[in-house]
Protein backbone atom coordinates (compact mmCIF):
# COMPACT_ATOMS: atom_id res chain seq x y z
CA UNK A 1 0.00 0.00 0.00
CA UNK A 2 1.17 3.13 -0.68
CA UNK A 3 1.47 6.39 1.67
CA UNK A 4 -0.12 9.55 0.34
CA UNK A 5 1.19 12.87 1.92
CA UNK A 6 -1.30 15.34 2.68
CA UNK A 7 -1.11 18.71 1.52
CA UNK A 8 -2.48 22.16 3.04
CA UNK A 9 -4.17 24.25 0.42
CA UNK A 10 -4.90 27.87 1.72
CA UNK A 11 -6.27 30.63 -0.28
CA UNK A 12 -4.37 33.42 -1.11
CA UNK A 13 -5.41 37.01 -1.94
CA UNK A 14 -3.47 37.59 -4.69
CA UNK A 15 -3.02 41.76 -5.40
CA UNK A 16 -0.31 43.98 -7.25
CA UNK A 17 1.68 46.63 -5.32
CA UNK A 18 5.02 48.58 -5.82
CA UNK A 19 5.15 46.91 -9.18
CA UNK A 20 4.99 42.93 -8.28
CA UNK A 21 2.47 40.62 -7.12
CA UNK A 22 1.93 39.80 -3.54
CA UNK A 23 -0.39 37.40 -1.66
CA UNK A 24 -1.86 37.57 1.87
CA UNK A 25 -4.14 34.43 3.02
CA UNK A 26 -7.53 35.43 2.24
CA UNK A 27 -8.89 34.36 5.10
CA UNK A 28 -7.49 37.15 6.91
CA UNK A 29 -8.75 40.27 4.56
CA UNK A 30 -11.90 41.89 3.53
CA UNK A 31 -12.21 44.31 0.64
CA UNK A 32 -12.93 47.98 1.71
CA UNK A 33 -14.07 50.63 -0.89
CA UNK A 34 -13.95 53.47 1.74
CA UNK A 35 -10.82 55.24 2.86
CA UNK A 36 -9.39 54.86 6.13
CA UNK A 37 -7.62 57.91 6.77
CA UNK A 38 -11.46 60.10 6.46
CA UNK A 39 -13.18 57.71 9.35
CA UNK A 40 -12.70 59.79 12.41
CA UNK A 41 -12.81 57.18 14.60
CA UNK A 42 -10.59 54.74 16.67
CA UNK A 43 -6.65 55.15 16.08
CA UNK A 44 -5.83 53.18 12.61
CA UNK A 45 -3.07 51.45 11.65
CA UNK A 46 -2.77 52.10 8.01
CA UNK A 47 -0.26 51.12 4.94
CA UNK A 48 0.16 51.93 1.59
CA UNK A 49 2.28 49.10 0.37
CA UNK A 50 3.33 51.19 -2.68
CA UNK A 51 4.63 53.97 -0.93
CA UNK A 52 6.18 51.16 1.99
CA UNK A 53 8.36 49.66 -0.69
CA UNK A 54 8.69 51.84 -3.33
CA UNK A 55 8.52 55.55 -2.15
CA UNK A 56 5.51 56.58 -4.06
CA UNK A 57 1.62 56.27 -2.89
CA UNK A 58 -0.64 54.25 -4.35
CA UNK A 59 -4.67 55.26 -5.52
CA UNK A 60 -5.92 51.50 -5.34
CA UNK A 61 -8.35 49.87 -3.16
CA UNK A 62 -8.28 49.40 0.56
CA UNK A 63 -7.75 45.97 2.04
CA UNK A 64 -8.85 45.32 5.93
CA UNK A 65 -6.07 42.86 7.02
CA UNK A 66 -7.35 41.37 10.47
CA UNK A 67 -5.61 38.46 13.04
CA UNK A 68 -6.43 37.80 15.93
CA UNK A 69 -6.71 41.14 17.79
CA UNK A 70 -3.91 42.79 14.99
CA UNK A 71 -5.77 44.48 12.72
CA UNK A 72 -4.61 47.07 9.56
CA UNK A 73 -5.34 48.85 6.60
CA UNK A 74 -3.63 47.79 3.83
CA UNK A 75 -3.72 50.01 -0.02
CA UNK A 76 -3.03 48.10 -2.78
CA UNK A 77 -2.84 49.01 -6.60
CA UNK A 78 -5.46 46.73 -7.71
CA UNK A 79 -6.83 42.91 -6.38
CA UNK A 80 -5.89 40.01 -9.08
CA UNK A 81 -7.68 36.95 -7.79
CA UNK A 82 -7.95 34.36 -4.74
CA UNK A 83 -5.86 31.32 -5.71
CA UNK A 84 -6.01 27.86 -3.61
CA UNK A 85 -2.08 27.17 -3.00
CA UNK A 86 -0.53 24.63 -1.37
CA UNK A 87 1.81 25.59 1.09
CA UNK A 88 4.20 22.86 0.15
CA UNK A 89 4.55 24.85 -3.66
CA UNK A 90 5.95 27.83 -1.96
CA UNK A 91 9.42 28.21 -1.58
CA UNK A 92 10.75 30.09 1.60
CA UNK A 93 12.41 33.79 1.51
CA UNK A 94 15.95 33.42 2.20
CA UNK A 95 17.35 34.94 5.16
CA UNK A 96 18.89 37.98 3.75
CA UNK A 97 15.75 39.12 2.98
CA UNK A 98 14.27 38.06 6.07
CA UNK A 99 16.48 40.00 8.30
CA UNK A 100 15.80 43.51 6.06
CA UNK A 101 13.08 45.57 7.73
CA UNK A 102 11.62 46.28 4.60
CA UNK A 103 11.59 43.10 3.41
CA UNK A 104 11.36 40.91 6.32
CA UNK A 105 7.39 41.17 5.73
CA UNK A 106 7.70 38.60 3.18
CA UNK A 107 7.80 34.96 4.06
CA UNK A 108 8.03 32.80 0.91
CA UNK A 109 7.46 33.15 -3.12
CA UNK A 110 4.92 31.50 -4.82
CA UNK A 111 3.97 30.58 -8.41
CA UNK A 112 0.51 32.24 -9.98
CA UNK A 113 0.28 31.09 -13.90
CA UNK A 114 3.30 32.01 -15.52
CA UNK A 115 4.00 34.96 -12.94
CA UNK A 116 5.53 34.77 -9.46
CA UNK A 117 4.46 36.30 -6.52
CA UNK A 118 5.24 36.70 -3.18
CA UNK A 119 3.66 36.42 0.56
CA UNK A 120 3.40 38.78 2.63
CA UNK A 121 3.10 38.70 6.50
CA UNK A 122 0.87 41.92 7.27
CA UNK A 123 1.57 41.44 11.13
CA UNK A 124 5.35 42.35 10.16
CA UNK A 125 5.22 45.66 8.34
CA UNK A 126 6.20 48.13 10.69
CA UNK A 127 5.58 51.73 10.89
Amino acid sequence: MSRVASTTVVPLLVFEAADCLMAVTASEITLRGSDPLLTKSEHRTVFDLDEYFAGRASDGPWLQWARGTRSAWIRVRRVIDVVPTSLSALTPMPGLLRAKQRTRAFLAAGVREDEVFLLLDPARLTS
